[in-house]
């Protein structure tokens, strides 16, 4: 097949129109009354002079191709109406009618053919390619580009889906093409552009957002003030306009050539930023603009060189070589995808550019990462797994590496709905675009939030005091009952943890090597597999409530009496024990008869986590007196919060006038109310009892062939496997524990590990865990423990 069989594309072979300009002249004086200097105009496919008048300004006459249908014309002729229409300030052209009041014509040449004419309003200034372009003209460019395609966003036309050679998308129809290219190194990296375009990028570009773009903002049809250096005075050309991807927009504006090789990645993140302010753009834009600026510069070189080989005769468009072009894409290709995306990601202040496994892995930066860390963090921090996972991204019950590795997160209870859920997001988003500020001022949010919040809860009246996190609710929580009994003493389960205020840290005594405050006093685990009291005998729930007495008797001593009982409802740090039903009920009233109140921590019980009741103290069918929350209450959003009744918190306000400046503010309140709509439209607590009990059954099916496994237990989606050497002895397995929670996560699992040995597997993850995730955790757990 010929090459020129091949050219199926229109206007490919440009057919320019081939008016005198003295037949211009009559046309315009007959048709528009407009006479005065003629000067013709450069022009890809159409005839275009300007008209320098006397009196009436200045115009551009437009003798459209014959090929050209009326059709797209009156698309063209729409769009600059209708800008104008938007946003009567962007500078561009305006449509000016004929004598006849009509916004175009047609006049027929000396052979018959009709050609559409048109008149526009000329746009002082001097061409962007004889200007010199500071950086913060090409950021100016960008806010300029965003605005006309704001104002375009609404508008439509049958024929916005037109054929032209220049279109992004049809860029695939160049490919036959590229043997005209000279250089075999600029055709081969042509190629790898449009193929790239047409197998990897084309296929994501159709899901995201289209519209009618400009689509041909390059150097030479923007224009600058030559009285105002540094400013843009207009955008011309709307010829090439399409209905296509937003993202290309930006793309194709990113005009480099002429741009110093080494300046050609700043000078293209200035101009993404610049549109991104006006016109945010989504994060997979951003990360396609590399190759849609490839296949464009690609479909640049590859049209130059068909149009030299194939229309000689033809004058040329672009004075540019095709060498000119292909430098670029060499520039850009030996830069590489992941560092332009990277800089292009931070120039818009999206996170960093994280594949989710069927995308291309980065280079493993695990190290530099550590060093830097170490430097600026401390060494003191420590991290998860004897070789930690770089992680930059999230989404449901996942968590991605940096490599695109996939890993199932049956560790965290934080995102409670799910890492990302994107109705939270939405909701503080669009809360952080409106107002975020305190609670001294009156709003909505925090008064919708605490009454649904409430609502929840058996009872009341409840008052809600927002703080932002569990620390600080449970510090608070502690100064109250303080407070309303005059008391310092405090209760609480061994091996607890409630925080890391210096309240919080007396109130956690999980760290055995640190001495206990001498007004805490510890209650003995409820555990029935390796407490004191064991299952199958008999009144576990008194034998194990009676430990009350003793820690009361013991504070006494010391000079103090009980102000308060805090206590994780679900009893996590203990090594989630299957409590015996009733006990709590009966620890609770033995605290209130010495005078204490009781605080429930639900940070890790909460929010149906249970999968039968919404909070844990309703599983032990207690009333406390005070309700702590704080992590998954917002999804991970900074947030805690004190619930209790009005006479217990009334008199502690009033002596005390404690508030917190942004506990409660409007962001963190969108979040908590996203979090509970998810919950109750998604149906998560039946999917915690459903997809928990499910996991259960598959680890004592493990536990059947596994000895390490002495003890599976739990409730909901929280589930403890407890690991032993010897199921007699019971003695704790804890460094197999951590050798197992390593082997987990070589096969894609997270899990962490609690109790008093350290060698329970605790399996809580977020509510959005389904039978489907279970069953990947259990296989998992099946080749790791194979592997132990």
């Amino acid at each position: 097949m010929s090459d020129q069989a091949l050219n199926n594309i229109k206007f490919l072979d440009r057919n320019l129109p081939t008016f005198s300009e003295e037949e211009a002249r009559q046309i315009a004086a007959d048709l528009y009354g407009l006479s005065g200097e003629f000067k013709p105009l450069k022009s890809e496919r159409d005839q275009n002079f300007s008209i320098h008048t006397e009196r009436d300004g200045s115009y551009v006459l437009k003798l459209s191709n014959a090929a050209e249908d009326p059709g797209v014309i009156d698309f063209q002729t729409q769009a600059l109406l209708y800008i104008e229409r938007q946003d009567p300030s962007l500078p561009v052209p305006r449509v000016i009618p004929t004598r006849g009041g009509e916004p175009y014509t047609t006049f027929h040449d000396r052979e018959g053919t009709p050609h559409i004419v048109r008149v526009l309003s000329y746009l002082p200034g001097v061409i962007w390619d004889d200007a010199e372009i500071p950086l913060a003209m090409w950021r100016d460019l960008g806010k300029l580009v965003g605005e006309l395609d704001l104002a375009l966003r609404g508008f439509f036309h049958p024929y916005a889906r037109h054929e032209l050679p220049w279109d992004i998308m049809r860029s695939h129809e160049l490919r036959p093409h590229t043997i005209h290219i000279s250089s075999p190194q600029d055709r081969r990296n042509a190629e790898e552009a449009l193929d790239t375009m047409a197998n990897k990028v084309m296929p994501r570009l159709q899901r995201m957002r289209h519209q009618v773009i400009h689509a041909d903002i390059h150097t030479e049809n923007i224009l600058t003030n030559p009285d105002q250096p540094g400013s843009i005075s207009g955008i011309m050309d709307f010829g090439d306009m399409v209905y296509g991807p937003v993202a290309a927009e930006i793309a194709i504006a990113a005009d480099l050539d002429g741009v110093p090789a080494e300046e050609q990645v700043k000078t293209l993140c200035a101009l993404v930023a610049g549109y991104d302010r006006v016109y945010p753009l989504e994060a997979e834009e951003v990360d396609l603009i590399y190759d849609i600026l490839l296949a464009r510069l690609a479909a640049t070189v590859t049209i130059i060189a068909w149009r030299r080989v194939m229309t000689p005769e033809q004058p040329a468009y672009q004075h540019q070589t095709e060498r000119s072009f292909a430098a670029v894409i060499a520039n850009l290709m030996s830069v590489g995808r992941a560092q332009v995306r990277d800089e292009l990601r931070r120039a818009c202040r999206f996170p960093v550019y994280c594949p989710t496994g069927h995308e291309e892995a980065l280079a493993d930066d695990t190290e530099e990462l550590l060093a830097r860390r170490h430097r600026v963090l401390g060494k003191g921090l420590s991290l998860f797994y004897s070789q930690p996972i770089h992680v930059e991204r999230g989404r449901g019950p996942w968590l991605y590496s940096a490599q695109g590795e996939a890993y199932l997160d049956a560790y965290n209870n934080v995102p409670v709905v799910g890492h990302s859920h994107p109705h939270v997001v939405k909701a503080i988003s669009r809360q952080a675009a409106a107002l975020n500020t305190n609670t001294r001022y009156l709003y909505r949010s925090i008064l919708d939030y605490a009454e649904r919040l409430v609502g929840l809860l058996p009872g009341g009246p409840w008052i809600c005091a927002f703080y932002n996190s569990g620390s600080e609710a449970n510090d608070i929580a502690w100064s109250i009952a303080t407070h309303v009994t005059g008391r310092k003493g405090g209760l609480v389960m061994e091996t607890a943890y409630h925080g890391i205020t210096e309240a919080g840290a007396h109130l956690s005594p999980y760290d055995e090597d640190r001495p206990l405050a001498p007004h805490i006093q510890t209650l003995i685990s409820p555990d029935p597999y390796r407490g004191p009291y064991r299952q199958g005998q008999p009144d576990l729930a008194a034998r194990y409530a009676a430990d009350v007495d003793r820690a009361v008797a013991a504070m006494a001593e010391n000079g103090f009496k009980p102000a308060a009982f805090m206590v994780d409802t679900s009893f996590v740090s203990n090594g989630i024990p299957d409590v015996p039903q009733g006990y709590l009920q009966a620890a609770a009233a033995k605290v209130r008869a010495a005078g204490g109140l009781i605080i429930a921590d639900e940070v890790q019980a909460g929010f149906g986590r249970s999968g039968i009741h919404m909070w844990g103290h309703q599983v032990h069918g207690i009333m406390p007196d005070m309700i702590t929350m704080g992590k998954p209450i917002g999804n991970g959003f900074p947030m805690g919060v004190v619930i209790t009744r009005p006479d217990i918190i009334d008199p502690f306000m009033e002596a005390t006038g404690l508030f917190s400046t942004f506990g409660g503010n409007p962001v963190a309140c969108a979040a908590g109310s996203a979090v509970l709509d998810v919950i109750e439209e998604e149906g998560l607590m039946a999917n915690a009892r459903e997809s928990g009990d499910h996991l259960r059954l598959g680890l004592r099916e493990l536990m059947g062939r596994y000895p390490i496994i002495g003890d599976v237990r739990g409730r909901g989606l929280l589930a403890g496997v407890e690991l032993v050497r010897d199921r007699e002895s019971q003695e704790p397995a804890t460094k197999e524990t951590k050798r197992l929670l390593d082997l987990m996560r070589d096969n894609g699992v997270l899990a962490g590990k609690e109790g008093a040995f350290a060698n329970v597997i605790k399996i809580r993850p977020p509510l959005v865990f389904r039978r489907r995730h279970a069953d990947i955790l259990i296989k998992a757990m099946d080749r790791s423990l194979a592997a132990l």
